[in-house]
């Protein structure tokens, strides 16, 4: 299995993936995202955030038809959770749903009909849609769907209006939505179909997205492969725990001091990239903290650890990542490709006057990078250096500064073109010396003449770093 997958894996739901994977073709990381937004919408309304918001998490699998294994994906995380969830998945999964009215009207009945059984009220409703193409291409024409859908993962109520018998209009209102999202779609597709009106919005940022691919091809003779997925007594009894009763989770001292730190920093990422990039990946730190809420409801814990923390952050740090990669290849067919890592490392320390900090750096590079690829990046530059400045305040981590080591070299290799063209402009052929200066027109004589001004000095930019947080030894 990948590294990726292995730095997000943590308690019984990852021990559940990783035990699956060897009768499954899916990607792992695939199958771990549909797990946990099944696993997110059994225990919808019974596992909450800190700050008392819902944890549900919604996914989308992007993958090529049959390459991407989503299909298998789906089914290899279903034959995870099923045993452990009783009748949910066979009761409560919908599909096809594209319009704002009809999303509450499905809600709104399910909840109706649990009225009048043994365990009273019971909104939860489970959407899978394997082809979220063509339900995009259907829901764009409708003004309510993708608002709807904010609503119901922000947990506020959603209401439609509709005629009854006799023409009399009726209200169908839910005050406390239980809504889990799961779908799947080709990368050719999706460019197409992800308006960035609605984008803005922020109707896709509240679903990650995970760009998969095949695992391996089983045998042939192999039979009913998922068969062999057995169930887990840890993801059983954590079920039947988190219905027991409403669970509040709430971070560690060490996880919250962490969480802080990386929301501050997640802000100014977003802050620095355009709107239409960031709008993608807003709800990323609430998505983090979903994801470590579920991770240790699957435990039975209500607090959650630093280790449950960073297997979130790994994930949805690959998620944004998978996300940039959409957007990246979206627009380079129109010209507006984004930017190599090496090329923003040098503006920004042009900016910041030939010398910028690591995490400086690191902001300017938004979702483009992390330490360790900062690191790499770096390498493979001859014209720039980082070095190790003492160690962080309070014995923390050490302080990095990134600097040109000949900030003018830097632009030339930007532009290597314009600078060989520009000798050659100034080169005076020999027919031309021997045309009379008479000739030749006073205007352009004074342009001759005319001596070149000199730019001013620019004054280095003052670079104020922030205060030591403890996202550095993180990163």
């Amino acid at each position: 299995m990948s590294e990726q997958f292995k730095a997000m894996q943590y308690g019984p739901l990852g021990k559940a993936v990783a035990a699956a994977m060897p009768h499954t073709e899916a990607d792992p990381i695939g199958v771990y995202a549909a797990t946990l937004s099944l696993w997110s919408a059994a225990v919808n309304g019974q596992v909450l955030q800190p700050n008392g918001r819902p944890t549900v998490f919604w996914s989308a699998l992007v993958g090529r038809s049959k390459i991407g294994r989503k299909g298998f994906a789906l089914a290899t995380a279903r034959a995870i959770v099923d045993p452990s969830i009783g009748a949910f998945l066979s009761t409560r999964s919908r599909k096809g749903i594209s319009s704002g009215p009809a999303l509450v009207t499905t809600l709104f009945e399910v909840e109706q009909e649990s009225l009048t059984s043994e365990d009273g009220r019971d909104g939860r409703v489970m959407i899978a849609e394997d082809e979220w193409a063509s339900i995009l291409k259907r829901a764009n024409r409708d003004a309510t769907y993708h608002d709807q859908l904010i609503n119901a993962w922000d947990g506020v109520a959603v209401a439609n209006t509709t005629k009854g018998k006799g023409g009399k209009r009726e209200e169908q209102r839910i005050e406390r939505p239980l809504l889990g999202y799961h779908a799947h779609i080709q990368p050719g597709r999706w460019s197409p179909l992800v308006k960035p009106e609605v984008a803005l919005g922020g109707a896709f940022n509240r679903i990650p997205h995970f760009i998969v691919e095949k695992s391996k091809n089983l045998p042939s003779d192999v039979k009913r492969p998922l068969d062999a997925v057995k169930e887990s007594p840890a993801l059983t009894k954590a079920y039947r725990w988190a219905r027991e009763k409403v669970r509040e989770m709430e971070l560690s001292p060490e996880a919250a001091q962490m969480h802080d730190a990386y929301r501050l920093e997640f802000d100014d990422r977003c802050a620095a990239l355009p709107e239409n990039v960031s709008c993608f990946i807003e709800r990323g730190d609430e998505n983090l903290l979903r994801i470590a809420c579920l991770l240790t409801a699957a435990e039975r814990k209500t607090v959650i650890s630093l280790r449950a923390w960073k297997a979130a952050h790994a994930m949805i740090e690959y998620s944004m990542a998978c996300t940039e990669k959409l957007i990246n290849e979206a627009q380079s067919g129109t010209g507006r490709q984004m930017k190599p890592v090496e090329q923003i490392i040098r503006e920004s320390l042009q900016r910041f006057g030939g010398e910028a900090t690591r995490t400086l750096i690191l902001r300017s590079l938004g979702t483009r990078g992390n330490a360790d690829s900062l690191t790499a990046a770096i390498e493979k530059m001859p014209d720039v250096v980082m070095e190790r400045k003492g160690s962080g305040a309070k014995g923390g981590a050490p302080s990095f500064i990134i600097r040109l080591v000949d900030p003018e070299s830097s632009k030339k290799q930007d532009e290597p073109e314009m600078e060989e063209e520009r000798p050659k402009l100034s080169v005076v052929p020999a027919q031309a010396e021997k045309k009379p200066v008479r000739k030749r027109t006073p205007a352009k004589k004074a342009v001759k003449k005319a001596p070149a001004k000199k730019a001013p000095a620019t004054k280095p930019a003052v670079v104020r770093e922030r205060p030591a947080n403890p996202m550095a030894d993180l990163l």
